[in-house]
């Protein structure tokens, strides 16, 4: 009785091991919840909340914080994520790309657009955040 139990111990975790997500798999996840919860936070006008999505060590953050600053008293756009891809991560930072969809209200005169990024995140305090962003191309849509 004890070596069928084993057993089935064995195969029960054997099944678990083969059907569990890759850690990359959950790495990922974890980037593109930072991405939305990013620009989740734009999309509600929330300063406070927009920059804590961000690292507060990015080299581009009081930058970032005065860009969105402007760009909440000047536009009335939303935002949403088209594509994310995740790349690879080495000890200290991750890499994904992202296609990030805007579009302002009708009549508005904003030129809906789609951003197409390299993202790079770094953890702080335990969670993943944005660090940087180098832009590949922006695609207009009339």
């Amino acid at each position: 009785m004890n070596a069928r139990i084993w057993r089935m111990c064995l195969v029960t975790l054997a099944v678990l091991c083969l059907y569990a997500p890759p850690a990359h798999a959950q790495l990922a996840a974890g980037l593109r919840e930072a991405l939305d919860a990013n620009l989740g936070a734009f999309n509600r006008k929330d300063v406070d909340a927009t920059m804590r999505t961000i690292d507060s060590k990015s080299p581009d953050y009081a930058s970032t914080k005065q860009a969105i600053e402007e760009q909440f008293k000047a536009l009335d756009v939303r935002t949403e994520i088209v594509a994310f891809i995740y790349i690879g991560h080495d000890d200290e930072f991750a890499v994904a790309r992202a296609k990030v969809k805007t579009t302002g209200k009708p009549g508005s005169g904003f030129t809906a657009n789609t951003v197409d990024s390299i993202m790079i995140f770094h953890q702080e305090s335990g969670a993943w955040k944005l660090w940087s962003e180098d832009i590949l191309g922006v695609f207009f849509t009339p």
